[in-house]
């Protein structure tokens, strides 16, 4: 325990003991040893993610601007376009990191009130009309009772935040001219929310992990 504690993750107490309770302690202080080993690699691999989004929107401003400054290009409309761009880009990775550390426990702070969840899926499949229709999906939403709420008690920010991720993947990951389907179904004590689509999907080796934090496949 004090080496873990030093942060040698890698040690395991591989003896035994005629004790059950010794046995259980020496169990769960490896298994907390795994568990804090998996959570430091995802911590790097976050690390390096992060770091390799960054640089690559960095990079190209830095050499449109460069290249703008030293006149080898002309300051056109298209060129500031394109490392406005990138800006917004570097804003919604920032914005994205901010919510994962909003969406600790300790930080999480839940806003609820009656919410209609059909009308929250309505909202935000507008605002991805654009990226449907850039890349020629079509999108279906698939409702239980047409025209019906489906009222819930929850926080209507994040309902809305969950399913902007799930819809933000559904057309990332799809082909273009693909199929995206929204259902909405009141089951009567829980209601149902599913962004289904025809992607690339996730390998079976991969689906263990996703809610992991730091996670990214």
């Amino acid at each position: 325990a004090k080496q873990i504690a030093r942060g040698n993750y890698d040690i395991r107490f591989e003896g035994k003991s005629h004790a059950r309770e010794l046995e259980d302690l020496a169990g769960a202080i490896n298994h907390l040893a795994g568990v804090l080993t998996e959570q430091e690699n995802l911590r790097k691999r976050l690390t390096t993610d992060v770091a390799h989004e960054l640089r690559t929107p960095l990079t190209a401003l830095s050499l449109h601007l460069e290249a703008m400054l030293e006149g080898v290009w002309e300051h056109t409309p298209e060129r500031l376009a394109s490392c406005y761009e990138e800006i917004a880009r570097l804003i919604k990775l920032i914005s994205d990191l901010e919510q994962l550390a909003n969406a600790q426990p300790e930080n999480l702070r839940l806003d609820r009130a009656q919410v209609d969840l059909l009308d929250v899926a309505r909202g935000v499949i507008r605002a991805f009309e654009k990226e449907l229709h850039d890349k020629g999906l079509e999108l279906e939403l698939e409702l239980e009772l047409e025209g019906e709420p489906c009222v819930v008690y929850a926080d209507r920010d994040r309902l809305s935040q969950v399913m902007t991720n799930l819809l933000s993947n559904a057309v990332k990951y799809s082909k273009p001219e693909g199929a995206i389907r929204v259902e909405v179904r009141d089951e009567g004590q829980v209601a149902l929310l599913a962004v289904e689509d025809d992607g690339i999907g996730i390998t079976a080796t991969e689906l263990p992990f996703l809610f992991e934090r730091f996670y990214r496949t």
